[in-house]
Formats: structure tokens, sequence, C-alpha cells
């Protein structure tokens, strides 16, 4: 009968969400308390059981992490309904409850929502290239900056990689292959070194070809190649003293430019301007229609890019006596970027071109926290946490030059000097800039919680930080592109207008903040916590210079009022999972980018707020059979947010003159007036009303020697505009679906499957933007791999 209830099953499965994170591996003292589905996780830096943990969090275990078919962080966003990650400059990294990144292209910016990964907080990059050795991912909603600081005011994600074991030698090894030639390998090996100390290897090799075609250049742009390994050395000479050493590196190149976009719109003149007719008369040849479907390039210039992302850290875990516990964690990271180059024009002429050295970023962070003993009446974690990060050295140069009259090459001839017609040839970078940045940040904080009886506890955390942060800017003659001289390389040669190199500017600031929270847990039954909780989140400020031309942007601080009223959950004996929130929080100066028609630049919003509501659930029907979905509800509007006139302003809001504090109209450093739109009401760039996901696992014994497992998962994003007040940025909601089925041995020593990611090839896009050095009117769709199906094979095994 149970069979036959199985396979009744196997048609709701397709509409679920991904099942259930799986048992943690957890101390035997804790054993006890721990059901089949549950999770153990460290939010509040101390290891608890999820369900004991009065915040907002989601954990994925590793093998739902596996079973999702996934394989880079990034889509672990297709497994959490509130999570989101962008690929573009105005909608960079992780953003939760509808809030992100600033980013852009600038020389220093933090993150609204953290990153870290076994302890280390990770300012920039990804050190996390394949998921394979990861034990849990949790996603932690609203402030979370009392324990893991001023890059967590919106949220974190913490990540927990596999630990060495001292028992037996073990490892693992998994394949997979699929379409666009993806193929993803890694393997491990835990060593046992000692009854105390052993070393786990971890390696990872992935590549895909590209999938946007340039049908000018003949290219496919869009492929990648990556590969990398991570080593850890654990190590308890004596009982109650352990030492943790971690090191990892990876490498990415990118076939193509970063921007991977296609024309979306045409300008509005494309009827009556000789020039725009000109600059777009050969789509039709090149059989190219603008439009959301578009996935047709038609850009002149080449483009390639690639990066090292490697560090180490070393964690050290003493116990004081009492169960009181001394942790330190000293990390230290290091990104290089690789030359680049790139085109943002559009269009098969080189109107604009650039050219990076790529730009090199190292930090430099040390933690020591004390934590008081489990279970006792006053839990808690307090400390101190130092850091500096460096962005950019003496050797990172950008370089970009525009010709602005293409097609036509108004400059005659001139004697003695050029014998062709010629083209201005503006070098907007100044000649080559150089951008460097120099962050330090000292805080102390304590978090925990006091327990008034057993059912009744107060919570309450305080962070102080100081940040300062000083940037310097300059640029020197190019000498490809040197003033009055002629550039040869293109069609119609370009005359270069006369400039001169930017002398150096700097910029400084240094600011102490607070963040914090306070709040009540309630145990309303052995299975039934309630918790509300009152929070503020703090960003600090920077002071940047932009990436192509120098810009300087000073950032005041961000704040963000969090207030959180949610409920945990488990029913019928655990087997039913019930976690809910309700949320209400308010920004003041948020740190977002803008795009000014060239390059975008960090600014503040003056006033934001994000409300809603978050639901997780599962159900454990039985040992093979469970389902499991997620929902957020998060609804964002500016309140206040004066910002630069877009391309296309949308219907019911207007552009006007800006001016200063004085009163006075604000013209450019061309004469023109400066013209901004007051955007109330917006919501914020990339962040959907709703998102949701759906699934199912299977797991089906057929006999002692083979077992049968399939998995489904279903994600949901509402619709989206990708910069605020502009008319055609927008990108509809779409759903995609997973599937993951395959066969083995039931204790998982080896297996054979097939999987799907966005199984019915729903494409879209991550952006749309206004297109760079164009009339207004046109646009442009920033593609993802995300947005393609991918069916492929997979082998794995294990000892």
């Amino acid at each position: 009968m149970r069979k036959i209830h199985l396979a009744a099953s196997i048609s709701l499965a397709a509409l679920a969400a991904p099942a259930m994170a799986q048992q943690a591996q957890t101390d035997a003292s804790d054993s006890a308390a721990i059901s089949p589905g549950d999770i153990v996780v460290t939010a509040s830096r101390r290891a608890e059981r999820l369900q004991e943990v009065p915040l907002a969090v989601s954990a994925l275990g590793a093998e739902q992490i596996s079973k999702g078919g996934f394989q880079k962080l990034t889509d672990l966003q297709y497994q959490v309904s509130g999570l989101q990650f962008g690929s573009s400059p105005n909608d960079s990294g992780f953003r939760l409850r509808g809030v992100g990144s600033a980013g852009g292209f600038s020389s220093s910016s933090e993150q609204n929502v953290g990153t870290v990964v076994d302890n280390v907080v990770i300012p920039f990059g990804n050190p996390v290239n394949s998921l394979g050795d990861l034990e849990r991912v949790e996603v932690l909603k609203g402030p979370q900056g009392t324990q893991f600081g001023k890059n967590a005011s919106s949220g974190v994600i913490n990540i927990t990689s596999a630990k060495p074991k001292f028992d037996a030698i073990s490892g693992k090894a998994f394949v997979s292959y699929g379409e666009l030639n993806e193929v993803n390998a890694n393997a491990s090996i835990n060593l046992p070194l000692s009854s105390n100390a052993a070393l786990a290897v971890y390696g990872f090799t992935r590549s895909n070809d590209g999938f946007l075609e340039n049908v000018y250049r003949k290219e496919m742009w869009g492929g990648e190649k990556s590969y990398g390994a991570r080593a850890k050395l654990l190590w308890e000479p004596q009982d109650g003293l352990s030492f943790y050493l971690i090191g990892d590196y990876s490498k990415i190149k990118r076939t193509g430019p970063g921007q991977l976009w296609t024309l979306a719109r045409l300008p509005d003149d494309i009827a009556f301007n000789p020039q725009t007719q000109g600059r777009f008369a050969n789509l039709a040849s090149l059989g190219v229609t603008p439009g959301a479907k578009n996935e047709k390039s038609v850009e002149d210039y080449a483009g390639y890019s690639s990066e090292e992302n490697y560090g180490a850290s070393l964690e050290i875990n003493k116990e004081l006596g009492g169960g009181y516990n001394l942790t330190s964690v000293t990390a230290w990271r290091r990104l290089d970027e690789g030359p680049q180059v790139f085109a943002i024009d559009g269009t098969s002429l080189p109107i604009f071109t650039a050219q990076q050295t790529g730009v090199d970023q190292s930090f430099l962070s040390q933690e020591l926290r004390l934590s008081s003993p489990k279970g006792s009446m006053l839990e808690f974690t307090g400390g101190v946490y130092l850091s500096t990060r460096k962005v950019g050295d003496g050797n990172d140069f950008n370089r970009a030059q525009l010709r602005p009259a293409l097609p036509f090459a108004p400059i005659p001839p001139i004697p003695f000097f050029t014998t062709v017609a010629t083209t201005p040839l503006v070098d907007i970078s100044a000649g080559q800039g150089n951008t460097q940045t120099k962050s330090d940040s000292y805080a102390g904080f304590i978090d925990g919680k006091f327990h008034v009886s057993e059912q009744l506890a107060i919570l309450g955390g305080f962070r102080v930080q100081n940040d300062k942060v000083r940037a310097r800017y300059f640029s020197i003659l190019d000498p490809n592109y040197l003033p009055g001289t002629v550039d040869y390389s293109t069609t119609i040669p370009g005359l270069v207008q006369g400039y001169s190199a930017a002398a150096a500017a700097t910029g400084n600031v240094s600011k102490t903040g607070w963040s914090g929270r306070a709040g009540l847990e309630y145990k309303a039954a052995r299975d039934v916590m309630l918790f509300g909780t009152i929070a503020r989140g703090y960003l600090g400020p920077t002071v940047t210079f932009s990436g192509l031309t120098g810009t300087k942007s000073s950032v005041n601080p961000q704040t963000v009022r969090d207030i959180t009223v949610g409920i945990k959950s488990q029913l019928f004996g655990r087997a039913v999972t019930l976690n809910a929130n309700v949320f209400w929080d308010k920004y003041k100066n948020l740190q977002t980018s803008v795009f000014n028609g060239t390059e975008f630049l960090t600014e503040n919003a003056g006033g934001f707020d994000a409300k809603g509501f978050e639901v997780d659930a599962s159900w454990r029907v039985s040992p093979e059979l469970s389902f499991s979905g997620s929902f957020t509800y998060s609804d964002t509007n500016f309140t206040d947010y004066v910002t630069a006139c877009p391309n296309v302003v949308k219907a019911g809001y207007a552009c006007y003159q800006a001016r200063d504090a004085a009163g006075v109209l604000q013209f450019d450093r061309d004469g023109n007036p400066v013209k901004v739109v007051q955007a109330k009401g917006e919501p914020l760039s990339g962040a959907p009303k709703y998102a949701a996901t759906f699934g199912a696992n299977i797991n089906l014994p057929i006999n002692d020697h083979l077992a049968f497992d399939w998995a489904a998962n279903v994600y949901y994003r509402s619709s989206v505009q990708y910069a605020v007040v502009e008319a055609y940025a927008f990108q509809p909601g779409y759903a995609t679906i997973g599937l993951n089925a395959g066969i083995g041995h039931p204790d998982g020593n080896w297996r054979i499957g097939v999987f799907a990611r966005n199984l019915l090839d729903k494409h879209f896009v991550s952006a749309v933007i206004g297109l760079p050095f164009a009339n207004p009117g046109a646009y442009v769709n920033w593609l993802t791999r995300e947005g393609r199906r991918t069916v492929g094979v997979s082998a794995q095994m294990k000892f």
C-alpha cells in the first residue's frame, strides 16, 4: 500500500518545493533533541536546532543542495523564496526581502546582504564556486549586524563547509555533463592523520560554452571555465582546544564581456535621425530583431575577463572552563582581476571601447569572541572585530574611449596631418585612470538572551563600530591615445581630442555607528515558539571614485529599523514544520546605485520602506516522501529618492533641474542642466513583490542493493523593474522547474542520474537598462545563463 501511495503522490510532487534540509551532524549530547529532518545551525554563533533560533532563518542541508541539481552558490536563490542574486551593477550580489547591494562600477562599496563562509566575512568575490563540500547554508533575514558586522544590515548568507573527520578515510566524487558542453566535476578526500588530527581536500572544475551569439564577430559569448581547491586541517591537541586551518584557491575565465546584453529597444528618433539610423542600419542583414526575446549581440569589440580568488583562515577554539568558550578567527583574502576589454554601445561600430588592467583587492580580518555556556540563564556571545580592506594599487588602470560622431566623419582631412577624414575621439577616462581605496573597521559587540523562565527569554544585542575610508584617484596620459594623435585601428580613424591628466584627488571619511536588537522569545509548547524583535541595522559610510570617469561619490551611512514578529512550530510528532514571520523595515539613506548614461554611481536614497511576510513549511509524509515550500511577500517603495533623470521617464513622473542646498540651479561640466526626478513611490530596482518555491523529494528503496530517488522544485518570481522611474526597464514574472532523478545504492555509495534546470526553457534576463551613449528610448537585455534550459546526466560515488 505504501508504494501505491507513493505512486499516486508523484503528480503532486512536481508542484512542490525543495525537500527539507537533512539532519546535520551534531554532538552526541544534542542527538536526543534532533529528529529526522531537523537541521542544526549557527545563526546565533552557537550550534542550535533551527527551530530554537528566534530569528527569521531558512536553512539548506548538503543533501538538499545536492538533490536540487544546482552547481553554483548563486543557484541557491531557486531554493529559498526570499533570496535573489543579481549579476548586473545596479543589482549586484544577494538580496533578501527585496533589498540588495549597491555596487556599481565603483572602487569601494559594501554589501547590504553579507556573505560569511566558515566564520569569515567575505567582502568581495565568491570563494564558493562549487557546492560539493558544503554542509549547510543558512539564510538569515533582516539586520544581523550585532554579530555579523556592518555588511549584514539586510541579512546574511552563512555558509558552512564540511569539517575533516578523525574516524576513517573517506571520499567522494561527482561528475555531470549537460547542454552547452557543461562539465562539472569535483572530488574530496578525508584523511585522518592521527586520533586528533585530520585533513580534508576538495577540488573542482566547471566549464560551459557560451549561450549568447555575437552575430557580428561570429563568436559565442558567456562561456566560463573555472577550477579550484580547498584544503582544511583540523587539529585537537587536547580536550577543549582545537585549531582549524583552511586555505582555498579558485580561478574563473569568461568568454565575452561581463555585460552580456542584446538590444531590447531602439532609440525613439530612429525614424528621422540619420546618425541613429546609421548606427543600427545593419541589424536586419545580421538577422537581429530588437526586443525582449533578442538573443543576438552585434557588438564589434572583443570581450573577455578573468579573476583569481584565494585566501586562508585560522580558527582557534579554547574551552575556558565552566562551559565558556573563546574563539579566535584570523582571515586573509585576495582577489586578482585579470585584464578585460568590453564595449557597451550595443552596435557594430566602435562608439565606446574600454580596456582595464583589472582591480586587485585584499582583506585582512581578526575576530575574537567569548561564548557563555549553552543552556545557562544568560547566554551570550561577545567580542571584538577588526578588518582592513585595500582596493586597487598603483598598477590598476582603467581606459575608455568614446567616438560620439560615428557613423559619420565630421573632421575632413587635415593638410600635412591626415590624408583621410576622421571622427572625434574623446578619452572619457582622462587617459588611464587609477583608483585606490583603503577601508578600516573596528567593532565591539555582544548578543544573546536572558532566560526569565523556561518559557520566556529576553533577547538583546549591541554592536558599535568605527569605519575609516580613504580614497584616491588620478590619471596619466594614455600612450595609445595621446591628445592630438590619430587612431587608425578603426574604419574611420579617430582624432583624439585634447585632454589633460587628472590631478590626484582624495576623499576621506570616518564615522562611528551602532547596530542593535531587542526582543522576546516565548515557548508556548515543546515545539511552538513565538518571537518578536526590533533591530537597527547599520552600513557604514564610504567615499568612492567611479572606475571609468573617476566621478567622486560621498555616501552617507545607511540605517534600517526592522520589526519582525514570528512563529516557529512543529506538529504531528515533528512531521510538519511551519515557520512564519511578518516584518516592517524602514531605511534611511539607503545606499543604492544609479546609471548616469555612462556608468553606475553609488548614492543615497533619502527614505525607503519594505514590509511583508515570509512562510517556510515542510511535511515529512514518510521516510520515503517529503514536501516543502516557501513564500515571500515584500512590498518595497521609496519614500524619498531624488535621482538622475532616466532614459525615458515613466508615466506619472517628471524631471526637473536640480538645485544645490542654497537653491542655485545645477549644471554639469559641459554646461548642460542637471536633470533629476523624485522617485517617491517607486519599488526598489530588481525587487519582486512575490517569490515562492515548491518541491518534493522521493526516496524509494527497490531492494537491498538499489534505490530510486526523485526530486522536483518550482521557483516563481513576480515582475520587477530594473531602474526606478524608467519606462521600459521591466521584467515580467516567470517560473522555472527543476528535476533531478537517479538510481543507486541505498547507502549512497554510488548513483547515476539525470537532471534538468529550467526544464521548460523559460527565457528571462538579469536586467533591462538604458543603452549607454544612445538617444532616449534605447534599451538592452542583460542575459543570464539561468535563463536557458540545461538538461544533463550525472554520476557520483563515495567510500
